[in-house]
């Protein structure tokens, strides 16, 4: 990314003060700042769907690997008939 300008001397002001450890950091640091300004995506939202994600590749692997059984359709409403 070629960043010129202004913008420049802002990231690089970041990165002086230690706010930010690289030019990087300082541009991740920014688009949070105008996502959370303008509203694109709530950083709340974005984080239980990372969680969540997470969460179900762990599910996943534990399938996989053999550590955790997955009931089938069947299985499951005859295991929790009295919620019917």
């Amino acid at each position: 990314m070629n960043i010129v300008g202004l913008p420049a001397a802002v990231v690089e002001e970041l990165v002086g003060r230690g706010v930010a450890a690289n030019k990087s950091e300082a541009v991740r640091m920014m688009i949070l700042h105008y996502n959370e300004h303008f509203g694109v995506r709530p950083l709340g939202q974005y984080l239980e769907d990372e969680l969540a994600i997470e969460k179900m590749q762990a599910l996943e692997k534990q399938a996989r690997d053999g550590k955790r059984r997955t009931l089938s359709e069947k299985e499951a409403l005859a295991k929790y008939a009295h919620l019917r």
